[in-house]
């Protein structure tokens, strides 16, 4: 095959791979009923759901019993706008979804001409009566402006923002967990019962011990908590299901750039420590967002490089002279007892100690007195 219509190939591949993973995501659903002023039903009612920030609509008609649904949709801002003859158009906007939910909206027609349009700009109060799941979420503007206090910002940090939720912790050597991820316990089960998606796809190690992946607070959109009754899709979880949402590119173009610096020069040092061990953390990164077709096609890209130089300075005790030749008479509350006296069940009183608490020269080792010099 020649090698243009290899690259075309692969090309390919990937694009379908890309559709296949989306359709994986867990997504949201927009559902209501359309309703008159005296409670009636609208059939065939035109229903436009559009996303605020990108402008991508899912246009429907309701069904004979007024009632319209829009599954999969991706969590963000929405407005729901419904047109029927006889009535004025009806906006509601600010319409909040979240990852795995369920969200009910419905509208009560005015009578009227279709020229006319209400609009409601602030959301009714959402009551999950679709489903049973129960979940937090945690917005961006959370993300954004709550202080971060683990290490490499770690968005994991706030999830004690969720009820039933212990205190998060680092498990595990810095060699083991290179991503500083955090772990808890939530609503009393064991911290691998937990399962951490991003987008509907699977970050836990194998194991469950830890997670593979921590993306930049900066390039994520939405983190959400369901807590309990998870949907089956949502995968094996006896705790929580935690599920990142991925900023993405909208019709404006968007971009930041940051670091965060900590340094040993700055850090004070302890009263009984001659010198402050070495410290140079820098958390350098940035992300650029926008359309390539509006309304049509966005990019998203985000970049994060953490460089960390860190060395100890720390407080240790070492024996005196006198232990190291196996004098430990000045050792008043522990008595040294002679290992070769004694009696299988080992009984203090058929156990002989060293005379003073000094154990004889003869029966010290000579490799570790050597090792003593040093």
């Amino acid at each position: 095959m020649p090698r243009s219509q290899r690259f075309l190939a692969v090309a390919l591949a990937v694009l379908a791979s890309a559709g296949l993973a989306y359709s994986q995501a867990v997504n949201a659903t927009l559902l209501g009923t359309v309703t008159d002023a005296s409670g009636a039903v609208v059939p065939n009612a035109k229903v436009t759901i559009t996303e605020t920030q990108t402008a991508v609509a899912h246009a429907m008609q309701t069904n004979e019993s007024g009632n319209w649904i829009v599954p999969n949709l991706p969590p963000g801002i929405y407005a729901a706008s419904v047109e029927a003859t006889g009535f004025k158009k009806e906006t509601r906007r600010d319409i909040t979804l979240v990852v795995d939910t369920t969200t009910r909206v419905d509208i009560q027609m005015t009578p009227g001409n279709i020229t006319e349009t209400i609009e409601v700009s602030s959301a009714p109060p959402i009551l999950q009566a679709d489903t049973a799941t129960t979940s937090t979420q945690i917005s961006n503007t959370v993300l954004a402006n709550v202080p971060l206090v683990s290490a490499n910002r770690n968005f994991q940090s706030l999830l004690n923002l969720a009820p039933g939720v212990a205190p998060v912790t680092e498990q595990h050597s810095q060699f083991f967990n290179a991503a500083s991820s955090l772990q808890t316990e939530v609503n009393g089960q064991a911290r691998m019962g937990n399962n951490t998606m991003i987008e509907g796809t699977d970050d836990n190690e194998r194991t469950g011990l830890l997670q593979i992946y921590i993306p930049p607070i900066e390039a994520i959109q939405t983190v959400d908590v369901s807590l309990t009754n998870h949907d089956p899709e949502m995968g094996r979880a006896s705790g929580a299901v935690v599920n990142v949402v991925l900023k993405s590119g909208t019709n404006a173009i968007h971009g930041a750039a940051y670091e965060f610096l900590q340094n040993s020069d700055f850090d004070a040092r302890s009263f009984f420590n001659p010198s402050v061990g070495h410290l140079a953390y820098n958390y350098v990164g940035g992300n650029l967002g926008g359309p390539i077709k509006k309304n049509k096609m966005f990019i998203f890209g985000d970049y994060l490089r953490v460089m960390d130089h860190e060395a100890n300075t720390n407080n240790v005790e070492i024996p005196p002279n006198q232990w190291r030749t196996g004098d430990f008479s000045s050792v008043t509350n522990s008595v040294i007892y002679d290992p070769n006296t004694g009696v299988p069940s080992g009984a203090q009183t058929a156990r002989t100690p060293f005379p003073n608490n000094a154990i004889p020269a003869s029966r010290l080792n000579p490799i570790a007195l050597n090792y003593m010099q040093y």
